[in-house]
């Protein structure tokens, strides 16, 4: 019996001590996150040596939070790192963005006496990364209405079907609304509501003019997006993704709190379903010689793309807006050329070719350099890098005129085109007294691009505002138009250019003399209409570039901690 007695105390001492012990390592493990936590809050970009202090004192304080636990005072070690593909890996230098917390007991055994054994030990480990997230935007719809650019109105409105001043769109322009406070409508009613599924666009309107209700003060903005909602087009756009504009994940809770323009919101959102084909608008107005009638079309396909996440992650990631497409032009009643030492040439006919293929790039959030979540000011901004590619792009309006007439041979002989003619046409005796001429100018004005790469470092200021171009200004030059002579018919027998320069020139200088020539008549007030009516609002609306995009910084939030491990 007392044998028995002795095994059931022994047994018993031990399940007591055990279940200490036990206690013990489950508060260690609460430590060990706690202060994991604690302490990744605090890498925020600076280096290994600079952060010792800080998270010195960052241990002290969370120990202070967190004394209640089983056993002696807790021993606590910490290393600092990053994460790799095998977990956490300690650095001694640079910058790190992860740290490894043990924590470790002592707890004293009630029965020593019986278990042999005075105390145990308890240890546990956590590691914890510091992620910081930061939103980009490709382009702005707001930035014209703020410059208050009226050009931009006409494509504007198309877009959206509506008929509003710039008075109305810098309402919407200055009015701001977070993702979360759309969500947070009775429309959606969550992020996943939102960001999660297909919703209709006519919905996302809805639910923004209420949560501009629920604001107070934006009448001008909400009688804006009343005039969106009614309109025919919100009718037919149908369903969306907004998340394939705005691409924020649902569960980051800090880019769901950054505030938006409601414009660009509206602007990007319209586009999610796809490309929008642009009409042509009256560019032949005041210009002579072009008709009515135009083939082809041009589209827009995305715009103002917004990205949210995790440096070099999927989320961080956003489409630069594309201009697609061509638009065929013919040109009609094209004026004669009146040419000392030819006599009079007729033009009867011409086609132009307006093409485009500009954006076709990405946008994507980088590290390093680390997102710096700074005061937003000039002396310690917010900054982080997004790295730009880019494709293939071009921007140029072709025109091929046709030039003809029969030309009195002694003229041609007189410009020194006696072999060429012998050598074409054989006997310039038996040649008659004209030549029939025909020659093909091209003239082409414009800029090609190859497809390349950047980064575009912004800081908040001033790029929350002003942007980090890249790529060139989408605008066509009248003062850089090209001539190319493509062919020269002689009796309608290809002669070679080389020998017929005497000719071409003359012809070439009369098309593009200043006052008189088709140049200056017809392809000048052409260009002008193009780059004020055209294509060169659209651009202007969304802040296109060519091969390039307008990169603004929209918001950071740094340090946010995880456990790891």
């Amino acid at each position: 019996m007392v044998a028995m007695l002795a095994v059931l105390m022994g047994s018993s001492a031990f399940v007591v001590d055990l279940g200490l012990q036990r206690v013990a390592r489950a508060d260690m493990q609460a430590l060990a996150d706690l202060v994991a936590l604690d302490l990744a809050r605090q890498l925020d970009g600076r280096t290994v040596a600079q952060l010792a202090p800080v998270l010195d004192a960052a241990l002290t304080e969370s120990l202070e939070r967190n004394a209640s636990s089983v056993g002696e005072d807790p021993e606590i070690e910490y290393e600092v790192g990053v994460v790799g593909d095998e977990g956490f890996e300690p650095i001694d230098a640079g910058v790190p963005s992860a740290v490894s917390v043990v924590a470790e007991t002592d707890v004293d055994f009630a029965f020593a006496a019986v278990t042999g054994n005075d105390s145990g030990a308890a240890a546990r480990e956590a590691a914890a990364e510091a992620s910081s997230t930061a939103c980009f935007r490709l382009g702005t719809f707001v930035a014209a209405i703020r410059a208050a650019d009226s050009t931009v109105l006409a494509p504007l409105n198309d877009l959206l079907g509506v008929n509003l001043d710039l008075v109305s769109y810098r309402g919407l322009a200055d009015a701001d609304l977070t993702l979360a406070q759309i969500a947070a409508t009775s429309v959606f009613g969550s992020p996943e509501g939102l960001l999660s599924s297909s919703i209709t666009y006519s919905n996302l309107v809805l639910a923004m003019i209420e949560a501009l209700q629920a604001e107070g003060g934006n009448s001008l903005a909400i009688q804006a997006l009343g005039s969106v909602l009614s309109s025919t087009v919100t009718a037919t756009v149908g369903s969306i993704m907004l998340a394939d504009a705005l691409h924020v994940a649902p569960t980051d809770r800090a880019a769901m709190e950054v505030g938006l323009d409601v414009l660009d919101i509206v602007g990007s959102a319209r586009l999610a379903d796809g490309q929008h084909f642009l009409g042509v608008p009256n560019i032949q107005a005041h210009v002579p010689g072009v008709g009515f009638q135009f083939t082809g079309g041009i589209n827009l396909v995305s715009a103002a793309e917004l990205a949210c996440g995790v440096p070099n992650s999927p989320d961080a990631h956003a489409d630069i807006a594309q201009l697609d497409g061509s638009v065929g032009v013919t040109f009609t009643n094209m004026p004669s050329l009146n040419i000392a030492g030819l006599g009079t040439l007729q033009t009867p006919k011409g086609t132009g070719t307006l093409q485009i293929s500009a954006g076709n790039g990405t946008g994507q959030l980088i590290a390093p350099p680390q997102v710096h979540c700074g005061a937003n000011t000039v002396a310690d901004p917010t900054t982080m890098s997004v790295g730009v590619t880019t494709g293939l792009a071009s921007y140029q309006l072709r025109s091929d005129v046709s030039v003809a007439a029969d030309v009195k041979l002694t003229d041609l002989l007189g410009l020194g085109l006696t072999s060429v003619l012998t050598n074409l046409l054989g006997n310039i005796l038996t040649l008659g007294s004209k030549i029939s001429l025909e020659v093909e100018v091209e003239l082409r004005v414009g800029a090609n691009a190859t497809a390349g790469s950047g980064r575009a470092d912004l800081r908040i200021p001033p790029n929350d505002e002003t942007p980090v171009s890249t790529g060139s200004s989408i605008h066509l030059d009248a003062a850089a138009i090209v001539p190319t002579v493509k062919s020269v018919k002689l009796n309608g027998k290809n002669a070679q250019l080389a020998g017929v320069t005497a000719v071409t020139n003359l012809i070439v200088q009369a098309l593009v003399t200043t006052g008189k020539g088709f140049v200056e008549k017809t392809l000048t007030p052409l260009i002008a209409n193009i780059n004020q009516q055209f294509i060169g609002p659209v651009a202007r609306m969304i802040g296109l570039r060519l091969a390039g995009a307008d990169v603004y910084a929209v918001g950071a939030t740094c340090a946010r901690p995880r456990l790891v491990g």
